[in-house]
């Protein structure tokens, strides 16, 4: 569900790495649907019928005992018992409070430092030379950058107050954040109007020179700025010019989110004009659009993906209780994911996206398998019922933990900015998830459910259960009379079809005239053939 929401991101990168994802987990949920059912169906045979697990070809001893196993299992069945116990006082609560302030508090510093930083030195190895070359450019480039101003709309040049607008625009970029100044400005109107002011026979703004001034040898170059039609133009039509652009420099600042002020500054200028329909256009705007793009993508993931687990809580574990610690222990996951590996060194860019992507819907699974056993427990008291859910799904949350993060450590081997990225968010999502659903969740969930109290309110399940017994009951008993009546029936039939035979009669009591021997046992079957 979280890469479902991650589809609808902004960021290509992110959409495609969500829909890859997404559809390899339905991949892999038809997969143990199909296949690893039937795998489990036929172990479960083998169990049966006393072949061993690993040594296929064995059959199993029945009465090998492994006194390393129980001895395992019995310390972890007292381990359990007494943190159960333990984490069910008040004391260990509080002291749970208090470590969970620290947490919150550090995830909040690390949040605040956490900024958007998309940079191309990423995508290579440490030692790769693309970064050397990247320092050496962007030192380089800092000292001037060009930005493109389209204007598609310039109307009538021949009035002056539409060619004063036009120059104003022009001026306006010139003072823009971090721009260069009027020095750094290639705009083909200002040096047309010294070539009027030079070669023509007025300084009043005409198309009739335009081609002759494209023509000539020192200002041929600003042709390409243009979108003029000639004829027109020897008509002094204002369909001589439909469009242009002009350029100007800006400095001092390269990295992509340093340029957001100025991005945001040159859009507010072109909003100022929609009659002129204009468009700033730098080569680093896309990565600009996409370094906004990610924080609201972060927070609205966020979001959607506690509503989910709200809606999907709700439908399988219909106790408020559990669900509010659920939806509270993903929200509290997710803020330490965030603030935790901005503290360790990790900014927000399309790679750390799509791993918080993954590591929500991680923080989903953490806390709905404890909440699902916890409403489950047919335990009373719940110290109890938290020693039932540990004692059935803590050691498998531990497992899924520690698998995840060894299965990642290979990419050690060849380290990356990616392969680091995907490690640190395993093992912060992992060691979070298993802190909440194995601390956190047990310390809420018996601090806030009441015993239960069944003599009173039944389970779904129990209620089911027990009218499934009452029917099995019921068709028991009305087959059991049918039989009966069935089987009168018939030694009716036959004590009239032999009445009159010398046959001895039916009835054994009546055999030599003297009772014989008679059993007590009720005639009579669930089904009968006839």
């Amino acid at each position: 569900m979280a890469f479902f929401i991650g589809m609808t991101s902004q960021t290509p990168a992110v959409r495609s790495f969500s829909l890859y994802s997404a559809l390899a987990i339905s991949i892999c949920f038809l997969y143990q649907l199909i296949m690893f059912s039937a795998v489990l169906a036929a172990g479960g045979y083998r169990e049966r019928n006393g072949w061993q697990s690993l040594l296929c070809w064995k059959k199993a001893n029945p009465k090998a005992r492994s006194a390393v196993v129980e001895r395992i299992v019995m310390i972890q069945n007292v381990i359990i018992r007494h943190f159960s116990r333990i984490i069910s006082t008040w004391p260990a609560r509080i002291i749970l409070a208090v470590f969970m302030c620290g947490y919150y508090y550090a995830s909040a510093v690390g949040i605040m430092q956490l900024q958007s930083l998309i940079t191309i030195e990423k995508m290579a190895l440490p030692d790769s030379y693309l970064s050397t070359f990247q320092d050496s450019f962007e030192a380089s480039l800092k000292n001037m950058q060009p930005i493109s101003v389209f204007v598609l709309n310039p109307g009538d040049l021949r009035n002056p107050e539409r060619l004063s607008t036009i120059k104003q625009i022009v001026r306006d970029f010139e003072n823009a954040t971090y721009s260069y100044g009027p020095e750094s400005t290639f705009f083909w109107i200002q040096a047309y109007e010294e070539f009027l002011a030079f070669y023509g026979e007025t300084e009043e703004f005409t198309y009739a020179e335009i081609p002759t001034f494209f023509k000539s040898a020192t200002y041929f170059y600003l042709s390409s700025f243009v979108k003029y039609n000639e004829t027109a133009c020897l008509e002094n039509d204002p369909k001589c010019i439909t469009s242009f652009f002009f350029m100007t420099n800006f400095h001092g600042h390269i990295k992509y989110h340093e340029l957001i002020p100025a991005v945001k500054d040159w859009r507010r200028i072109a909003a100022k004009y929609p009659d002129y329909k204009v468009y700033p256009y730098s080569e680093h705007s896309p990565f600009v659009d996409q370094t906004l793009a990610i924080d609201s993508t972060v927070w609205g993931s966020m979001g959607t993906a506690l509503f989910c687990t709200a809606i999907a809580c709700f439908i399988f574990i219909p106790n408020l209780a559990c669900i509010i610690t659920a939806c509270f222990s993903v929200l509290s996951i997710t803020v330490g994911i965030l603030g935790l590996l901005s503290l360790w060194g990790m900014d927000l860019d399309p790679l750390s996206m799509a791993a918080l992507l993954m590591a929500i819907g991680f923080s989903v699974d953490f806390t709905s398998h404890i909440a699902y056993h916890f409403y489950r427990s047919k335990q009373q008291d719940p110290a109890l019922r938290v020693e039932d859910t540990l004692t059935c799904i803590g050691w498998p949350l531990v497992q899924v933990g520690l698998s995840t993060v060894v299965a990642i450590l290979p990419c050690l081997l060849k380290p990356s900015y990616l392969v680091m990225v995907f490690l640190k968010t395993i093992v912060v999502t992992c060691s979070l998830g298993v802190f909440h659903g194995l601390v956190v969740m047990p310390a809420i969930l018996t601090a806030v459910c009441r015993p239960k109290d069944d003599s009173q309110s039944p389970s779904i399940t129990e209620t089911s259960e027990l009218s499934s017994e009452r029917s099995s009951s019921t068709r028991s008993s009305d087959g059991q009379k049918d039989g009966f009546y069935r089987t009168q029936k018939l030694l009716n039939r036959l004590n009239q079809e032999f009445c009159h035979s010398k046959v001895a009669p039916i009835a054994p009591e009546q055999v030599n005239g003297r009772p014989a021997l008679k059993h007590n046992i009720a005639l009579g079957r669930a089904s009968s053939p006839v």
